[in-house]
């Protein structure tokens, strides 16, 4: 009767607490230890078995009686089954004691979410005194951005009603990605050179001396927070590139192959991991087995401006990441694999030119209709010309030779033009064409004359050379 005259006095301490103080006794759960990051990408390839063990503290902020009743609640995690709370006992069978001897929980039920205890015996108070536990977190159960939490709540043995309950929850963890965008340290901006026939240029910015002509040099991180609990190990990680890398296609045949990387004039070459590119030359692939700083350089193994083999380099032209994709698996297993795309922090940047490039708006195509296109080079360099066409369905059609301009003279560029505009859009086109023409003599030097004759009349057309 003693014992249940406690347990009677228990329930209306608590009850009168509740009703006329508006007080409730709180206990103080926190994680022992700091906090910690967990791999998002390791622990969803973890192993079905594989737990990780967070060690929590609570500070009891009551006095508890035989048969009262405590639970650990989780949030945004679950126990791994089979495992105890408490010592490692399988099954959670195993007992806690708080304090040097003031109280001793025995455990009642689990679920994948809450642990459940029952005082056993207390031989003091209990306030103040700690309860340390040790549980077994489901790795696979982590959630990317949401943090682990646990908290602590107790009911009297009779009548349920709840107390010392913690105000906080302990916060157990950050769950975060493990592979962040790769951050560029160098983007591509060189300037090829008109005077060396497009085929150097202005200078070498070859940082590594990967070449022994001039090159740019594109640097890069690739990030992989491999210190967090759980991380996973890396099989591969891949980065493609998007541009115009035709200035490698070094032996004649239609495209780029794995030779013309460095067989040739042109070349592109890595300070670690593996390069391989399409056959249209619009996609670089780098591969790697490890995240680490990465240079690439692109430009030539000479500095020859009249090579035996090789193409001139396309400008302007932006670059872009087409995609970059981590391939991993679990904490040291490489057995199941996932993937995490990711991005540059940073642009992959640009190439200009130091020659002429013209714009021309408009230029009409039909029956009765002939174009008048001129270029005036007051420079003493000749330089090829090329273009670049745009018709009004918004198809754009290279023209890799419109002709050719002596130094210090005029050329007529509108066969060039014509034949390249019949072989892109059809003998019979009929239509609207914008041009982007290129010319490899100094901009300043340049001037082209755009015009088009409509059965006898003659109508100008602005473009930026000569609309001053």
């Amino acid at each position: 009767m003693k014992l249940n005259s406690k347990f009677g006095y228990s329930a209306v301490a608590a009850a009168v607490s509740l009703a006329c103080a508006g007080v409730v006794d709180a206990a103080t759960i926190t994680r022992a230890g700091s906090s910690v990051g967990f791999s998002f990408e390791g622990n969803t390839k973890a192993a079905a078995t594989s737990i990780y063990t967070a060690s929590v503290e609570t500070v009891l902020g009551a006095d508890y009686l035989g048969n009262d009743t405590v639970t650990l609640t989780l949030e945004n995690a679950e126990f791994h089954v089979g495992t105890s709370t408490a010592s490692g006992v399988s099954a959670f069978n195993g007992s806690v004691t708080c304090g040097a001897s003031a109280m001793t929980l025995g455990y009642l039920s689990r679920s994948a979410t809450a642990a459940n205890y029952r005082v056993v015996g207390n031989s003091s108070s209990a306030t103040g005194k700690t309860c340390a536990f040790s549980l077994p977190i489901k790795r696979t159960s982590l959630q990317l951005g949401l943090r682990p939490l646990v908290s602590w709540s107790a009911k009297t043995g009779t009548q349920s009603i709840s107390f010392d309950e913690s105000a906080v929850k302990a916060t157990l963890g950050s769950v975060v990605s493990q592979f962040d965008d790769a951050t560029v340290g160098a983007p591509l901006n060189a300037t090829v050179d008109v005077d060396s026939a497009r085929y150097q240029f202005t200078s070498d910015d070859d940082t590594a001396g990967l070449l022994s002509g001039k090159a740019d040099t594109l640097t890069f991180t690739l990030n992989n927070s491999s210190s967090l609990d759980g991380a996973a190990s890396i099989s591969s990680i891949v980065a493609v590139i998007g541009g115009d890398f035709s200035f490698i296609d070094n032996n004649g045949t239609a495209g780029c192959q794995a030779s013309d990387l460095t067989g040739g004039h042109g070349a592109i070459k890595a300070s670690t991991g593996t390069l391989t590119i399409n056959s249209a030359c619009s996609e670089l692939t780098f591969t790697a087995t490890s995240a680490s700083a990465v240079s690439i350089a692109f430009g030539t193994n000479s500095t020859s401006i009249t090579p035996s083999n090789g193409a001139i380099i396309d400008a302007p032209q932006t670059f872009s990441l087409t995609s970059l994709t981590y391939n991993y698996g679990g904490n040291g297993s490489l057995a199941s694999l996932g993937t995490a795309a990711s991005d540059f922090d940073d642009d992959v940047g640009a190439w200009s030119l130091n020659g002429s490039i013209s714009k021309v708006g408009y230029m009409p195509y039909g029956s009765g209709i002939s174009r008048i296109v001129y270029i005036t080079n007051r420079s003493a360099q000749s330089g090829a010309v090329s273009a670049t066409a745009f018709n009004d369905a918004g198809v754009a059609c290279e023209i890799a030779s419109v002709g050719t301009v002596a130094a210090g003279s005029v050329a007529n560029l509108s066969a060039g033009l014509d034949a390249g505009v019949a072989a892109c859009y059809g003998a019979d086109f009929n239509g609207k064409v914008a041009f982007e023409i290129t010319a490899n003599i100094p901009a300043t030097s340049a001037e082209l004359y755009s015009a088009y004759n409509v059965n006898g009349n003659r109508v100008s057309v602005i473009n930026n050379t000569n609309g001053k």
